[in-house]
């Protein structure tokens, strides 16, 4: 008759076994595996070292006497670049060496002689285990924080609400190791200009409490046409709990993750993953809280600070932001540039075909500026069919550069009238104040506020007079004025 196994529940353990002698090998590699431990083994030091530089174990039951490299020596070798890995030495001759100081002096875990039987064997492996069980919390918890600590910077720069979407996305899977992921808001979350076209949606427009626009998405998400595509019936049902209840929740290889802070919720994290540790599910929730607040700080900032009907800034947050950089330049003695686009031929569009296409044309001009231009430049609308660029650290050259790709850009986009396709177009002014050469000395501080307005105003008079020359030339070109000079403050001594 066949003889029955019971079947061993894994420990979720890997133990690294090495022994010259096989028989022993293979009989303590049965012992532990009916134990639930997943167990390599390596017949000497060498195949030990090198089984230790490819894969990851918990312990090392390590023989004392081997030919070639004794366990002391594979010691020594292991500690070079792994503190961690718990190790325990077994010997028949242990009372050869006293077992404290060899725990000392080769910064190991256990000392076991092999004449003391199964029992004693496996009391020194569990023993070994809850160490590395408890090294490994200690581990996860720091490389996790460590993340949400390396993430805070990137969270809370001023940035589009969008590629914050993005970021608290990726953070997010990095900390969990997630495959596929996706961040999803209530539609009221975000600034309508914003949410993505056609918007991808969880649940249904009349069920407030699961209609979420799906704002980022990764792996087995980010091709879906529709989310229903991905996520089950029950797995809605599931948001929708997580939602109302605001915690966190697990099973099996997926978490849900309300983007919550205080009583306000603004969306969830759903994440696919290797089954976590309860301490990375715990700093999970310290970053989703954290998140949350970089995005509910975002969209305040884009409510005051965006022209919602075209992405970019207002202008007065656009002309205080202008100021900023020109006193940067100053301080810096760096260049600075200023380019000014008017969008050519809005007031035909408005009388073909309404002012509703003309918002259209509008959205398109602003998204080719935040495609055009770097993260460090200033975008801002000043007002009807008229925008600016400020370019800290740019020349003429380049700004330049910059104004005939936005060109190139918009010639790209039509849209749609009675009479038929209309390619946008626009014209362009460049100025620029090149780098001062006053030094940094000489002169008393600080510089009044008034000084730098009248150099930001000089900037925004120069540009625009190009921009006239472009618009009376025949339009859809680019023209740049001459260099504007530094005015000495008037506080630099003779």
């Amino acid at each position: 008759m066949a003889r029955k196994h019971r079947a061993v529940r894994s420990s979720g353990f890997v133990i690294a076994l090495v022994d010259d002698d096989a028989d022993y090998l293979q009989a303590t590699r049965i012992l532990l595996e009916s134990e639930g431990h997943r167990t390599l083994v390596a017949a000497n030091g060498i195949e030990a070292l090198d089984l230790l530089s490819r894969q990851s174990v918990d312990l090392v039951l390590l023989d004392y006497f081997m030919p070639g490299m004794t366990g002391e020596e594979v010691v020594a070798k292991l500690r070079q670049h792994d503190q961690t890995t718990q190790v325990i030495l077994q010997t028949g001759y242990a009372n050869e060496h006293p077992p404290r100081e060899m725990l000392r002096r080769l910064d190991i875990q256990g000392y076991y002689d092999k004449s003391e039987g199964p029992e004693k064997l496996l009391l020194w492996t569990d023993a070994g285990l809850k160490a590395a069980d408890a090294i490994g919390r200690l581990t996860r918890s720091r490389r996790g924080l460590r993340s949400i600590l390396e993430a805070s910077p990137v969270l809370h720069r001023i940035q589009p609400l969008t590629d914050l979407y993005a970021d608290v996305l990726e953070q997010a899977a990095r900390v969990v190791g997630a495959s596929s992921a996706l961040l999803a808001v209530f539609p009221e979350s975000g600034a309508p200009a914003l949410v993505p076209t056609p918007a991808l949606i969880l649940g249904e427009p009349s069920n407030e409490d699961t209609f979420l626009v799906v704002q980022s998405r990764t792996g087995r998400f980010a091709a879906a046409d529709c989310m229903a595509e991905v996520l089950t019936c029950a797995e809605l049902e599931q948001l929708r709990e997580v939602l109302r209840l605001g915690t966190v929740w697990r099973q099996d290889e997926r978490s849900i993750v309300p983007l919550r802070v205080g009583d306000l919720t603004l969306g969830a994290l759903w994440l696919e993953h290797a089954p976590l540790h309860d301490e990375v599910a715990e700093l999970l929730q310290v970053y989703a809280n954290q998140a949350t607040v970089a995005v509910q700080n975002m969209v305040l900032y884009e409510m005051a600070a965006l022209d919602p009907l075209t992405g970019v800034h207002a202008r007065r947050f656009f002309e205080n932001w202008m100021r900023r950089e020109v006193r940067t330049a100053f301080r810096s003695q760096h260049c600075v540039s200023l380019l000014m686009l008017d969008m050519d031929g809005l007031k035909e569009i408005n009388d073909l075909a309404g002012h509703l296409a003309g918002d259209q044309a509008l959205a398109m001009v602003g998204k080719v500026l935040r495609v055009a231009t770097r993260e460090n430049d200033v975008v801002g609308r000043f007002g009807g069919d008229e925008f600016a660029v400020v370019l800290p650290q740019t020349d003429a050259d380049g700004a330049a550069s910059v104004g005939e790709r936005l060109l190139e850009l918009l010639r790209e986009r039509s849209i749609v009238l009675p009479d038929g396709p209309r390619v946008l177009s626009g014209s362009v002014g460049v100025s620029t104040l090149p780098a001062h050469g006053f030094g940094t000395e000489g002169f008393d501080r600080p510089i009044p506020a008034s000084y730098f307005q009248a150099m930001s105003e000089a900037l925004l008079e120069r540009a625009d007079g190009a921009l006239y020359v472009a618009k009376a030339s025949g339009k859809n070109r680019m023209c740049t004025a001459e260099p504007v000079g530094w005015a000495a403050p008037t506080s630099i001594r003779a």
